[in-house]
């Protein structure tokens, strides 16, 4: 059993209602406004292995400044050298290993093929409350701007995989591509998917998001790895990916490489 049911057997809500949610009420309220004492549509657990290692690095004799472009297995694609001056100076930040869980509840499906999701994360050093997310049916992520800070990457990640039109009616034969593009205003976020291969109803995908910003503080990134995914229950059942990242603050240079495994432990729907 999976999200292909009529929508309006899913407590279906108008998208902008759904927002209007988010953005006003509180984690425990339900898209319609109601108590969130009534139980989720869905609830899904994963475990989660989590790498990350940052340094910061300031231009200066023996380290050159690159204006930020586009990283991809080490090396700045569309960058520049910059000068070097002074005596320089880098800092590395200590490296964060933990592992733990991730819950996700879906707690309504708007009429545009949308969910309406409350995501948290518990592990060590990364333990996050409980956030309330509107998901298109594409993958785009919409939620309480006060709350970037109280949602990881991985979280984000792996919301965008539970979207209902994430994979849809796409051929699964070994080979098949295709490409989620939600930039705007000066923002790239491009993402890219190839099936490798397919046993029954799950598919074994290669992916890349390429991210940019651009101005004084640019940031650019891309994130890589393998996705198994199943067709049928529309979710994924693991996932193994990296990302580089590298931003501008001030003068200095920011490096941040993050290692995540998501492997799917629980789904109510399989009781079903």
């Amino acid at each position: 059993m999976g999200y292909r049911l009529p929508v309006t057997a899913l407590t279906a809500v108008p998208a902008i209602v759904a927002l209007a949610a988010v953005l006003a009420a509180p984690v425990g309220v339900d898209a319609a406004g109601t108590s969130g004492s009534s139980h989720p549509l869905r609830t899904l657990s994963f475990d989660v292995d989590v790498h990350v290692a940052a340094r910061r690095e300031t231009p200066g004799e023996g380290i050159r400044g690159t204006v930020p472009g586009v990283l991809v297995k080490g090396r700045v694609l569309q960058g520049r050298p910059g000068g070097a001056t002074g005596n320089g100076q880098r800092t590395e930040a200590a490296a964060v290993t933990t592992k733990g869980s991730i819950g996700v509840d879906v707690v309504a499906a708007t009429d545009d093929a949308g969910l309406i999701l409350d995501v948290s994360v518990t592990a060590n050093e990364r333990t996050r409350p409980k956030v309330r997310i509107v998901l298109g049916p594409d993958g785009a992520v919409a939620y309480d701007p006060k709350n970037v800070a109280n949602l990881t990457e991985e979280e984000i990640t792996l919301v965008r995989w539970l979207a209902r039109g994430f994979f849809a009616d796409r051929p699964t034969e070994p080979g098949t591509t295709w490409t989620v593009d939600q930039s705007a205003n000066g923002h790239v976020d491009v993402e890219r998917y190839r099936v490798v291969a397919r046993d029954a109803h799950q598919l074994t995908l290669d992916y890349l998001l390429e991210e940019k910003v651009g101005g004084a503080t640019g940031y650019a990134g891309t994130r890589g790895g393998s996705l198994v995914y199943d067709t049928a229950m529309i979710v994924p059942l693991k996932a193994t990916f990296q990302t580089e990242a590298r931003r501008q603050v001030g003068a200095a240079y920011e490096t941040t490489r993050t290692s995540v495994t998501l492997t799917l432990t629980g789904d109510s729907f399989a009781k079903r």
